[in-house]
């Protein structure tokens, strides 16, 4: 199958994952360096769009029952099942899943694997309205 067979979103997706794979194939990034990208580059700015999106829609005249969920493709690669996964991918999964749980997010992996060629590694991150409005467990300053 040619990348002409994707989608252009598809292609996209394919496009960032395939440079941050060649970048670690030249030395450029580590493993961990690609992990920390994804967290930094991808989900936590999903994530901050997102909660801007629901404040926006909190406003007078706005519609409050917008979606709290956004979607973001940890990797894509080329093949057509789970098991063809990179160990980049599945460790970036892994330090994505571990960093959401660390802020206490409510979230689903999505795996799709197509028969046209294409694994997808995608995450929905869940209620994040109410993420925005939990109460923190900072401790008071002691004096």
């Amino acid at each position: 199958m040619t990348d002409e067979t994707f989608t252009g979103e598809e292609r996209r997706w394919l496009a960032v994952w395939d440079e941050k794979v060649a970048q670690v194939a030249s030395g450029a990034l580590t493993d961990e360096e690609v992990r920390e990208w994804v967290w930094k580059n991808k989900v936590l700015n999903a994530i901050g769009v997102t909660i801007q999106r629901i404040k926006r829609a909190n406003q007078p005249g706005k519609d409050p029952r917008r979606t709290d969920n956004t979607w973001v493709t940890v990797s894509a690669e080329r093949g057509v099942a789970k098991s063809e996964t990179s160990e980049l991918a599945l460790h970036t999964l892994a330090y994505v899943r571990d960093r959401l749980n660390e802020r206490g997010h409510d979230y689903d992996v999505d795996w799709m694997a197509s028969s046209r060629g294409l694994i997808v590694i995608s995450i929905n991150v869940k209620s994040l309205r109410a993420y925005m409005n939990r109460p923190t467990t900072s401790a008071p300053p002691t004096t």
